[in-house]
């Protein structure tokens, strides 16, 4: 639902990498290729019957099986198109990404996140591609093209930290939620420290994070970038480090 939100920022310049879990770069193609997502109490639902029914649950929503499962087997075409375009063994993910959004745009999609970024230059990161509908596309695909190397990602990714973090102009990571990416951004401040050789940080001068997790659970989602996360050289102690604990489908907007 915030994919709107998140294409806003990217056309209006807000936003200079983007990195994002598989799902929230494809699931948005559910409701533009007309699939209705409904509204349920999750408190009071029979998650068998709707197997039974056919519906997928995402807590409070559910949509047709029918709909989600086409909508993977119409990214399938896009592996397709990719194999049949493609000219090399492999594609850096991030080119891969571009390739879908350009791919979208000329399907008439031009409102999705992936074709968004890819009309607007911003590089869209997904390192954890897999974990989600583009793993099934890939499978159910006649062709399925080049191998995706995401350690290419990496290496584009370090290119432009490197360029930018401090003592050049500095970062600031904007994290609604945490988990893969979350941790992609982070990681690539300790990189760049070790690139450099240099004795000195070059940490993000600052970093917002929206999630409802918490860091009393030790998981890297939660792990406060006002804390934990100076530690190891990733966010400033003297930077503008704030942590939101609250629902970022209303933070956001």
């Amino acid at each position: 639902g915030l994919a709107p939100l998140v294409a806003w920022l990217v056309e209006r310049g807000y936003v200079d990498v983007l990195v994002s879990t598989s799902a929230n770069a494809t699931e948005d193609l559910l409701e533009a290729r007309g699939a209705h997502v409904l509204q349920v109490d999750p408190e009071h639902v029979d998650d068998e019957a709707l197997w039974r029914q056919g519906y997928y649950r995402f807590y409070d929503h559910v949509v047709s099986a029918r709909d989600y499962d086409a909508m993977e087997d119409f990214l399938a075409g896009f592996f397709e198109h990719l194999a049949a375009t493609w000219r090399g063994p492999a594609i850096a993910g991030v080119a891969f990404m571009r390739e879908l959004g350009r791919w979208l745009e000329a399907q008439g999609l031009r409102g999705a996140l992936a074709a968004v970024c890819a009309r607007h230059g911003v590089p869209l990161l997904v390192p954890a591609a897999p974990d989600g509908p583009l793993a099934e596309a890939y499978r159910t695909a006649a062709r399925p093209g080049p191998v995706v190397d995401f350690f290419a990602d990496y290496a584009l990714a370090l290119a432009i930290m490197n360029r930018f973090m401090t003592p050049g102009p500095g970062t600031s990571a904007v994290f609604v939620g945490g988990g893969v990416p979350k941790d992609f951004i982070q990681i690539t401040a300790t990189s760049v420290y070790a690139i450099r050789g240099s004795a000195e940080a070059c940490p993000h001068v600052a970093a917002i994070q929206l999630t409802t997790d918490n860091a009393v659970f030790g998981g890297l989602g939660g792990a406060s970038v006002a804390t934990e996360c100076i530690s190891w050289g990733k966010e400033s102690p003297a930077g503008r480090n704030v942590m939101c604990f609250t629902d970022f489908t209303v933070a956001l907007p």
